[in-house]
């Protein structure tokens, strides 16, 4: 009787937990999005690596932390693709996870692909601040203490909503930028292309939406993290952006770490997390609201 007792709790524990680690699936736009892609009727779908595709339905996959140990702080996660799939593994789930383990709401945003029309990951990250701050008090979290986190494109993604942010409302208090592209001179083809469509080629418009031209007084202040041997998003990126904060006068903190590569983000091979995961921490935890 002790053992089947024993074997019981074990299981409604393992439900649990299992019950706990399921996301609270919220979309961005319930009444259909503003501007459309063009692949809405495509079927969205998930790739042999997990990764969505095809994403024309955009929405946030809310992960609380335990109610316990909840800092009020929260960060929207913007994982990386080269803007056709959203690379949610790595720079989504474990990421949630492990900002959760430090008391941070995360919300992963599943994001649109734009598909030539540029304006759209904008439209997708305005709403996402707005939809996190409206539902602030249910979720447990200071709407004057919401950051964002991206990587790759997710990093072009993030600096665009940093730097043309329309209202306070917005506007992340704080941000970081994790092997970020920044410049469409030095993007992939594939992404330049995903993002600026037939038209990647014209030089005004790569301008336009290189992001390190877009900054201002206003940014909020911001994280650059990147190792100097990556191939795929060139250094280049993280350093013309950081140069653009401090000309403008906005807090930047920016590391480099001599390995890496490019995706290193919570993956086994990378070396300097014992340093780079406290640094994210700590630069989030000293932007928390003190009254």
């Amino acid at each position: 009787m002790k053992t089947c007792l024993t074997t019981l709790c074990a299981l409604l524990l393992a439900t649990a937990v299992s019950q706990a680690a399921e996301p609270l699936r919220v979309k961005l736009f319930p009444e259909g999005t503003p501007t459309k892609s063009g692949l809405e009727e495509q079927p969205e779908g998930v790739n042999d690596k997990g990764y969505y595709i095809r994403v024309s339905d955009p929405e946030l996959l809310v992960y609380l932390p335990d109610p316990a140990r909840a800092t009020g702080q929260a960060m929207l996660v913007v994982p990386g693709g080269s803007y056709e799939k959203v690379c949610i593994t790595h720079e989504g789930y474990k990421t949630a996870e492990w900002l959760n383990e430090h008391g941070i709401a995360a919300m992963i945003l599943k994001y649109r692909m734009p598909n030539g029309h540029p304006g759209i990951p904008l439209e997708d990250g305005e709403q996402a601040m707005r939809v996190i701050r409206r539902n602030a008090a249910q979720w447990n979290i200071d709407p004057r203490s919401v950051g964002i986190i991206g990587f790759s494109a997710g990093g072009h993604f993030a600096s665009t909503l940093i730097t043309e942010y329309t209202s306070g409302e917005t506007r992340p208090d704080f941000a970081v930028l994790v092997y970020p592209v920044v410049s469409m001179k030095y993007s992939s083809v594939r992404t330049r292309e995903n993002l600026l469509g037939d038209r990647s080629e014209e030089e005004a418009l790569r301008k336009r939406h290189s992001t390190s031209g877009q900054v201002h007084e206003g940014v909020p202040e911001t994280m650059l993290l990147l190792c100097s041997d990556d191939k795929a998003v060139v250094p280049d990126n993280s350093i013309a952006f950081c140069r653009a904060l401090i000309r403008r006068g906005v807090k930047a903190e920016m590391h480099i770490y001599p390995e890496g590569g490019h995706g290193f983000w919570m993956r086994e091979r990378y070396k300097y997390g014992d340093e780079t995961y406290p640094a994210v921490i700590r630069w989030i935890e000293q932007h928390k609201t003190t009254n």
